[in-house]
């Protein structure tokens, strides 16, 4: 599909390697701050988490992070065309690299995590989907030096890499405020939605089923994202 039609926006990913889906979906409507004004989305690819979160707040700023050249044309195109024009931001730089005047009290990235799967032949559709780009270690370095102090982050990660992450998070004095559990089916966990912050606090847990054991969307896939989709699932 090269567009994806939002209620408010459309996505289009022609030249994009990942495709707008479920992750993007859950984590764009799950995350939450309290009055944020800047937001940067690490990775952006299309633009789609800059356009959701430019939907449901009132940020000043939103940057959006892409080193792929390609995935630049989607992202600028779907920006441009979007009502949110005047507050984003599309930025060909990686996050390594990327030094602003200013930190984020807000941070969102859906980033490359294959670390140990074999290799896509399109270079293109590696570069969006592995961590050699972006380590799991550089993301969090970045979250934290780019991260106001009393900011936070929300990134989605595979379930089965929930240990390392947590870990990874503290020693770069990052601190678990959220953990959300992914259900691709009841009982089959697939991702995780970790928000960070750079106080200690307590910890909310909670989970989400995308879809009941015959395929379909569950009730509260839909409740989650139904301000988004421009149709009925």
């Amino acid at each position: 599909m090269s567009v994806f039609k939002f209620k408010h926006f459309q996505i289009h990913q022609e030249n994009t390697a990942l495709k707008v889906g479920t992750d993007s979906m859950i984590l764009g409507a799950i995350c939450h701050w309290e009055n944020p004004k800047h937001l940067l989305d690490i990775g952006t690819g299309t633009g789609v988490l800059a356009l959701m979160c430019a939907q449901r707040f009132n940020l000043e700023g939103i940057v959006g992070l892409e080193i792929s050249e390609k995935a630049i044309i989607d992202a600028q195109m779907n920006a441009g065309n979007s009502p949110f024009i005047s507050t984003i931001s599309i930025v060909n730089q990686t996050i390594q690299n990327y030094n602003p005047n200013e930190q984020f009290d807000a941070i969102i990235s859906n980033p490359p995590f294959f670390e140990n799967s074999s290799k896509n032949q399109n270079e293109h559709k590696s570069l969006a989907r592995h961590t050699e780009s972006l380590s799991f270690s550089e993301l969090l370095q970045s979250i934290s030096r780019l991260l106001t102090t009393d900011g936070k982050a929300w990134i989605i990660i595979p379930y089965e890499s929930t240990e390392n992450i947590t870990q990874l998070a503290r020693e770069n004095e990052l601190f678990v405020s959220d953990l959300i559990t992914l259900f691709g089916k009841p009982d089959k966990p697939t991702r995780t939605i970790i928000s960070f912050r750079k106080q200690l606090s307590e910890v909310h847990r909670s989970s989400i089923c995308i879809r009941t054991e015959d395929g379909a969307y569950t009730e509260e896939y839909k409740v989650l994202t139904q301000e988004f989709h421009d149709r009925a699932l």
